[in-house]
């Protein structure tokens, strides 16, 4: 019989099997002759005894091989209990080379991270990098809930569609755009799709109510860990529903991927905060709410300090905030220590943050290195402490600006930092509901305002009487889903009427030319009886990733971009040939 590198166990003993796959391990012992036969499923040990010559001479690393041969159970002493097939192993009678390999770049190996080859020749080569078991294992969980959700979809009578990849370049979502250029029409151009946002509206508009997509999606963003020019979006649209149903239906979702792919039970409802809170409580409309280490103003309980850096802005009229965490700061075992909190002050400045100091709970009293800054503060000591509910072995940082914006920015940076440094979560996964986002915000350069998200949020019906007299009271019908303080993806209750469409994409600037030159075909779509419409979008990518207890997308898709944002596999972006641009595309050979 044939089976997978994987399959073989105690109840083929006896049996003739055939496997094939590649040479992963090689080892040659005297007499006997030993190879590791790996697929995507596993791996086998093949033991070579009368074909050792043949099989030391002729097989090499990462061959591919054919072998056959008689499944025996191993000697007590040689059982590899960490392989689910290391019981048992393959005496070969026969085997076939199938194909040869050439001396591998790199090992393909199952050890630490650190002992991995460097990522740009892993995904130089990533056809080999695939090839690991963790990477198996990444792509394979991928696949798991690519298919749970769209049974999920499948079963609550969803359709599935495919939108357009090709479509007009309108600026979507504020993000640069990726161009083709018109083979027919020469100085023409179709955008890669940001997003299927314009086109499932436009279908709720032909009256299919219940639309979803595994969609790709293109963006010309700056690199990051979490971002690629292309991802993939889980992305949804329902018609005559409220967003209370919409995430109702998304924590359904999420509970069957639980179950059917990790085996856990996923507590739902989902906790709701709102943008405002999120803000000034956490820093961020993302908050990692597995700790808690809440930002508290401490402004007022400063009131008379003589630590220069905090008076000159309590002075200027600025802004104090401090955030305690329970760090058992000074104890055996703890990590975080005075090298480490030296670093968070040089990240502090990174962030643009004008000071940031820090100081520990001992003895009941706050303590500092140097001395002289808790001594500055002795005054003020047991209000902080009250206030950010700092105990013994806690740590507290203190930052301070003339701007509170960007105080709580790094703040809820720092927190996030320090946090994971700790490691104390609750749980293993927090999810989250931001929801009442301001529909627009305040330009820090003109002082206008302008839209906060895209264009095609509608405003909630207590705040819509703001737009002509101020538009930063207005907030949208927009949520977003957080999970381990990483935004999962944004939905909202859309726009369905022509001119509050109009109106609104005139904050972004634009005059009624250039409305109707991105956006006339979307709006004339709105002009003909349009359903009251909301949906999702949500990083299938960055799902993958966060549920198998991590932070870099680029371990989920098959073939990402670099940090430079090139295919390392095929070397693109690369010139086109100026002679083929002339005979078959767009540019004229003079042009070019």
């Amino acid at each position: 019989m044939e089976l997978n590198c994987g399959a073989l166990s105690s109840s083929h003993i006896g049996k003739e099997v055939t496997l094939h796959g590649w040479c992963r391990y090689i080892r040659n012992h005297g007499g006997k002759f030993f190879v590791d036969l790996a697929d995507m499923h596993g791996a086998s040990q093949l033991v070579f005894e009368k074909q050792a010559r043949d099989a030391s001479n002729s097989i090499g690393k990462e061959y591919v091989i054919s072998a056959t041969g008689t499944v025996e159970k191993r000697d007590a002493d040689t059982i590899d209990k960490e392989n689910p097939t290391g019981e048992v192993e393959l005496y070969v009678k026969s085997f076939n080379v199938i194909s040869k390999a050439k001396t591998l770049p790199f090992e393909i190996i199952e050890e630490k991270e650190k002992s991995l080859a460097n990522e740009d020749l892993r995904l130089k080569y990533r056809y080999l990098d695939l090839r690991r078991k963790q990477m198996v294992k990444n792509i394979l969980i991928r696949d798991r809930i690519t298919k749970s959700v769209r049974r999920f979809f499948w079963d609550n009578e969803f359709i599935e569609f495919e939108t357009p990849y090709l479509v007009k370049d309108n600026y979507e979502t504020g993000s640069r755009t990726l161009i083709v250029p018109s083979r027919i029409d020469k100085g023409k151009f179709y955008a890669l799709a940001q997003s299927p946002q314009i086109y499932k509206q436009i279908l709720m508009s032909s009256g299919f109510e219940k639309y979803f997509q595994i969609a790709r999606c293109f963006r010309d963003e700056d690199p990051r860990e979490d971002r690629q020019l292309e991802h993939t979006q889980i992305d949804f649209e329902v018609s005559f529903k409220d967003e209370k149903y919409i995430q109702n239906l998304v924590e359904k979702m999420f509970a069957r991927v639980f179950s059917e792919v990790l085996s856990k039970d996923l507590k739902t409802p989902f906790p709701h905060i709102s943008y405002e809170e999120a803000i000034h409580k956490y820093g961020t409309d993302k908050p990692d709410l597995r700790f808690g280490n809440e930002i508290a103003d401490i402004k007022e309980d400063l009131e008379g300090t003589e630590y220069n850096i905090l008076k000159r802005v309590i002075d200027a009229n600025g802004y104090v905030k401090g955030i305690a965490f329970n760090a058992n700061f000074g104890s055996t075992g703890s990590n975080i220590d005075k090298n480490f909190m030296l670093k968070m002050i040089d990240l502090a400045k990174l962030f643009g943050l004008r000071g940031l100091t820090w100081l520990y709970v001992k003895g009941g009293r706050l303590e500092s290195e140097p001395e002289s800054i808790a001594d500055s503060l002795k005054n003020s000591s047991k209000r902080i402490m009250e206030s950010t509910g700092a105990g013994e072995g806690d740590i507290i940082i203190i930052g301070a600006d003339l701007s509170e914006k960007l105080l709580l920015d790094a703040m809820g940076r720092l927190r996030k930092v320090i946090g994971d440094r700790i490691g104390a979560y609750d749980s293993e996964f927090s999810f989250l509901w931001v929801d009442e986002f301001p529909l627009f915000e305040v330009d820090e350069v003109t002082g206008k305002p302008k839209p906060a998200h895209n264009p095609f949020t509608a405003p909630t019906k207590d705040t819509a009487h703001f737009l002509s007299s101020n538009p930063e009271k207005v907030k949208g019908r927009q949520y977003d889903l957080v999970l381990n303080g990483n935004e999962l993806g944004s939905g909202a209750i859309r726009i369905n009427d022509p001119e509050l469409q109009r109106n609104i994409l005139g904050f972004f600037g634009m005059d009624s030319k250039a409305i109707e030159r991105a956006f006339g075909f979307f709006i004339e779509s709105l002009s003909y009886g349009t359903p009251i419409e909301g949906g999702m979008g949500l990083g299938l990518d960055r799902i993958s990733a966060l549920l198998s207890g991590s932070n870099h997308i680029i371990d989920f898709i098959l073939f990402p971009k670099n940090k430079r944002f090139e295919s390392s596999v095929d070397m693109s972006p690369t010139e086109i040939d100026k002679k083929r641009l002339k005979s078959d595309y767009w540019l004229d050979f003079r042009e070019v």
